[in-house]
């Protein structure tokens, strides 16, 4: 469900920043390096070409999702955190992730704080017209000092904004519609997008909300048993007042 049909495909490593355009249309760094006394702050930084997008971790009906791996010069958890993404509509349905740029922001922490190198191999995609298949490595120097003070003001930034603890769905309930399960959501507030997460192939489609906004319905693909998802428990991502919030719901 997620690979999207490959047109055309090139796999770059960017070492040093390039221009954007139609042959190169993405540009990939590390940026920041702040540290809070346990952790460097740090961030994946993505750039497209004008009207090129890339993937959430659950990239919709079609496209792939980021691959992060770390190498580090010194023992260290990795953890990146990715932002709240759009709902993207073209020649293959609908696909969720990011346009123009997307930052996420990366946490190192160290067994000692005395400082390593970090170096990405990422592997994602980047759609226009086409899907393009692409590798990419940057690398940064974490230290004592802060030699990025504009890129860690970015990447704090936009850490604010990755989404917390949110209560705006009620319940949940699959239901049967015209021959089809859709998923039936409770609202205590009308978020102004919901994207569904679960283990498996179940794709859920874009929100239809009721008139009063207490309810959202999303139809259901690739779901060949409804009763497999009882007890299931399902992972919302969703803005709410432009902001990005994440709840656990379970279905009965």
């Amino acid at each position: 469900m997620w690979l999207r049909s490959i047109i055309a495909g090139v796999a770059c490593f960017l070492l040093a920043p390039a221009a954007l355009g139609a042959e190169q249309p993405y540009r990939v760094s590390l940026i920041g390096d702040s540290f809070d006394g346990r952790s460097w702050q740090t961030g994946v930084l993505i750039e497209l070409a004008p009207g090129w997008k890339t993937y959430w971790r659950m990239p919709g009906e079609a496209g792939i999702p980021p691959e992060f791996t770390w190498t580090a010069s010194e023992p260290a958890e990795v953890i990146v955190s990715l932002p709240a993404p759009s709902r993207f509509a073209d020649q293959s349905g609908e696909t969720v992730g990011y346009e123009g740029e997307v930052l996420f922001p990366v946490a190192v922490t160290p067994d000692k704080a005395t400082g390593l190198d970090l170096k990405l191999d990422l592997f994602f995609a980047v759609c226009k017209d086409i899907c393009i298949p692409a590798s990419a490595q940057a690398m940064v120097t974490l230290g004592p000092m802060m030699l990025d003070p504009a890129g860690s003001a970015r990447v704090e930034k936009v850490r604010e904004a990755v989404p917390g603890p949110g209560s705006a769905v009620s319940s949940a309930r699959i239901v049967m519609e015209g021959g089809k399960p859709v998923l039936l959501l409770e609202l205590a507030e009308r978020p102004e997008d919901i994207f569904v997460e679960m283990p498996g192939s179940a794709y859920f489609r874009a929100p239809v909300f009721s008139a009063d906004g207490r309810t959202a319905s999303l139809v259901v693909d690739n779901l060949k048993d409804p009763g497999s998802l009882a007890g299931a428990a399902l992972r919302l991502t969703y803005r709410l007042n432009g902001a990005g919030l994440e709840q656990t719901v379970p279905l009965p």
